[in-house]
């Protein structure tokens, strides 16, 4: 019976260990189709069209961020930022960017400002709703090399 009953907890060990550190959902403009994954890049397109770029800016003394935004477009209010761990999506932060003026928001940052993140910017602000949006802007950052970082549509 003993190897059956150390099968039997192996087993339940495996199981436990999939479940609580399974991969994490990828989130971004793919969809399903029969048995193909497709990426849209209609956003990014939208975003080369206006010309659109940016400069992130962290302020880790006081756990701000700024943006540098320019193109030919009409400046929203507020932007949202979203912040993705590469590993862990429970550490992801989405920032809500205010405008202080033309072309130029700062937001509070709650995440930490160490390591590397994935940075999605986008004039939707429900996080949900990130494929309603008309335009986004991607980077990445590693604090360990500096504090700031260009944003950019996504190339094909």
């Amino acid at each position: 019976m003993a190897p059956l009953i150390l099968v039997v907890v192996v087993s339940l060990t495996m199981v436990s260990i999939a479940v609580r550190y399974g991969d994490d959902v990828v989130s971004d403009t793919y969809y399903k189709d029969s048995r193909m994954y497709h990426y849209s890049a209609e956003q990014d397109e939208r975003a080369r069209e206006l010309g659109l770029a940016g400069v992130l800016l962290f302020s880790p003394e006081d756990k701000t961020v700024s943006l540098d935004l320019r193109g030919q477009i009409e400046y929203p209010e507020k932007l949202l930022l979203t912040l993705s761990h590469p590993v862990e999506a429970d550490l992801d932060e989405h920032v809500v960017l205010e405008q202080v003026s033309i072309g130029r928001y700062r937001g509070a940052v709650q995440a930490p400002l160490q390591h590397r993140w994935y940075l999605l910017v986008m004039p939707e602000l429900d996080p949900e709703q990130f494929r309603d949006a008309q335009w986004r802007l991607k980077g990445e950052i590693n604090f360990a090399i500096g504090n700031g970082v260009p944003l950019k549509p996504i190339e094909q």
